[in-house]
């Protein structure tokens, strides 16, 4: 029953938040010209692209999300006495390798990169999705936010945020490893 609720609450922060994020942002600048996304300010989508984009990566993340808590998959290896660089590696891989592999490689198993992007891409889409609230009703309601308002602080906050969220779930599996 925790695991439905748990999983119901954050499907529907997910959809609402991201829903919110691009009714606001319509609102701001409905033809995207101020829009700080990479998607729009680098490869140059329109709003149809942009949210399909949105739409199916918010999708994937509740997908796999589901797939982490209703259908989880033992990640950790079995040899004992390894690092954390080489079990964080082995959880995402599949096998230890050099801690920098998991910026460029994916692992073979769908399963397992499902697993694990269920548990962190959704972290990171909960937390972007508090952090660009809290940005639209701070940009709606407070004047003095707008003078210092920056794509770079958003993206800083965002980026820092979500290295902080990964790094922790990958600590906690850790110290599972470890017990």
């Amino acid at each position: 029953m925790r695991k439905t609720i748990r999983f119901a609450a954050v499907t529907i922060w997910i959809i609402f938040s991201r829903s919110y994020d691009a009714y606001c942002t319509y609102q701001w600048t409905p033809d995207l010209s101020k829009e700080a996304n990479p998607l729009v300010s680098v490869l140059g989508m329109t709003w149809t692209p942009l949210l399909i984009v949105v739409g199916l990566l918010s999708l994937y993340s509740i997908f796999a999300f589901y797939v982490s808590i209703f259908k989880p998959m033992y990640l950790l290896p079995e040899e004992e006495g390894l690092s954390f660089r080489e079990v964080s590696t082995f959880v995402y891989l599949g096998k230890s390798d050099h801690w920098l592999s998991i910026l460029y490689k994916y692992p073979k198993s769908l399963s397992r990169f499902n697993q694990v992007i269920g548990h962190t891409l959704t972290k990171c889409l909960v937390f972007a999705g508090i952090v660009s609230t809290v940005m639209w009703l701070l940009i709606n309601n407070f004047d003095y936010y707008r003078t210092m308002h920056s794509a770079p602080l958003i993206y800083t906050i965002l980026l820092l945020g979500c290295v902080v969220i990964i790094w922790q779930w990958f600590r906690g599996v850790y110290r599972g490893y470890l017990a």
